[in-house]
């Protein structure tokens, strides 16, 4: 079991993680994530 540390894709905050669990896109809260996706969202339209 490896930690690494990961930035939020949204606020770049330090985030540690196990390495099994690194994914693309990984935020540091939920609110983070809303926003990010809402963001997105409104490029896409």
């Amino acid at each position: 079991m490896e930690i690494v540390e990961v930035k939020c894709k949204k606020c770049s905050k330090e985030i540690y993680v196990q390495q099994s669990y690194v994914r693309e896109k990984m935020f540091c809260t939920l609110g983070c994530m809303n926003s990010y996706m809402a963001k997105e969202s409104k490029t896409l339209n």
